[in-house]
């Protein structure tokens, strides 16, 4: 007979049969499904899932799920960050230096890793008492938050820091909208911008979410408010951007409002920023429910005057405006009503079955069959008490969801 017992993420050893582990997912991943056709297992389709769980401040290891599409995306809705699990009879094997899988997963403590293979280990709900206490340990930060680098120091070297991992203890300053892209093999994606400050400059980051997980949770922060210690973020260069950039990697872990003495510190100091101005892409939208600032026509028509804009610059700002729609074009020609562009690099397209012009496109003048999307795009003008609001806009998801239809209905 065997038996199951519990063993704390440091007293794994290679090869202990029966393991029986409780943490709380700290960080989880997007599945990855993989046609298995024309290998041993030979039943279509194969996925796998990780995730990093943690049972004490100091101890955190990594968690590799296969099985079915099935079975690993019902695992994966069922748990995510934040989840108190209990991961039984997994594989514990030692990780290796040099696997190159080791450059797309968090750096833990444990020099260990675990494997669960569907009908071989389960991963279970934990309803313990001792289901707090594990929860508390997301706010806490896996290491020193003296390790973060300032962003001053960042963009003032990220050209001699390219290539390499640094942390940030940083507040968010502003949360994009999710928005839906199409990569170039045809994949739908969901991704969502945020920015960060620390105070050691003016200027703010842009970064981007693309784990399903975390872009779900960041529906909940606030701007100028939530604390975030990022570890491992990445310095590279990005060929879309041209430029030396910061990001997020498969690599980096994120600790919310973490509980620190130093959160409150950056929090001050970046309390002088300007929430109406966005952020530093003019072309972002904000996440409706970030915003605050009521605004009637009149101040807006003012606000427009008298901020001075270089030339060619964009002036945008996000405000609150209660006022009633005077005028919204949805008889006209449906060239005005809805915008088709290629979902691959954005250009305009004249009809839907047309492909783009762009020849560095993978879609670019008829390459292969056009993936182009549909999006409303309605001319609406606005009054209030104060004044009116001419040549508004109705555009994409928002559009969608007030007019309970898509822009490819509508055609």
């Amino acid at each position: 007979m065997s038996f199951i017992y519990r063993q704390e993420i440091r007293s794994l050893q290679d090869g202990m049969p029966n393991t029986f582990v409780i943490g709380v997912i700290i960080n989880s991943t997007n599945i990855k499904t993989f046609d298995t056709t024309r290998t041993k297992f030979s039943n279509g389709e194969r996925s796998v899932w990780s995730f990093t769980l943690r049972d004490t401040e100091e101890d955190f290891i990594n968690v590799t799920v296969w099985g079915s599409t099935e079975f690993i995306k019902k695992l994966s809705s069922t748990f995510n960050i934040g989840s108190v699990v209990e991961v039984i009879s997994a594989k514990i094997v030692r990780r290796q230096p040099n696997d190159r899988n080791e450059q797309f997963m968090p750096s833990t403590s444990s020099p260990f890793a675990l494997i669960v293979n569907e009908g071989a280990a389960l991963i279970q709900k934990h309803d313990a008492p001792t289901h707090e206490q594990y929860k508390n340990l997301l706010t806490r930060p896996v290491k020193s938050v003296t390790s973060a680098k300032s962003l001053k120091v960042i963009l003032d070297n990220i050209e001699a820091l390219c290539d390499r991992f640094v942390d940030l203890l940083v507040v968010v300053t502003f949360i994009g909208d999710t928005r839906n892209l199409i990569t170039r093999d045809g994949r739908a994606l969901t991704c969502r911008n945020f920015e960060i400050a620390d105070g050691s400059t003016d200027n703010t980051v842009s970064l981007m979410l693309w784990n399903k997980d975390w872009i779900e949770r960041s529906a909940f922060w606030e701007p100028k408010k939530t604390i975030l210690f990022l570890i491992d973020a990445r310095i590279a260069y990005d060929e879309y951007k041209k430029k030396t950039v910061l990001s997020i990697s498969r690599r980096t872990l994120i600790t919310e409002c973490v509980d620190v003495p130093q959160a409150l510190d950056i929090m001050n100091a970046v309390q002088h920023y300007d929430l109406d101005s966005i952020c530093s892409d003019s072309f972002a939208v904000p996440n409706p429910d970030t915003i605050t600032t009521i605004m009637t026509v009149q101040q807006i028509t003012e606000k427009l005057h008298k901020k001075a804009t270089a030339d060619g610059e964009r002036l945008q700002f996000a405000a609150i405006v209660k006022a009633s729609v005077t005028e919204i074009n949805l008889d006209g020609p449906l060239k005005d009503i809805i915008s088709i562009k290629c979902a691959l690099c954005k250009k305009i397209i004249a009809d839907v079955q047309d492909s783009c012009m762009n020849l560095n496109c993978p879609s670019g003048n008829g390459i292969r069959t056009p993936l182009n999307v549909i999006k409303f795009n309605i001319k609406i003008n606005l009054k209030d008490d104060t004044g009116y609001l001419i040549g508004c806009r109705l555009i994409g998801d928002n559009a969608e969801r007030i007019l309970g239809n898509d822009g490819r209905k509508a055609q």
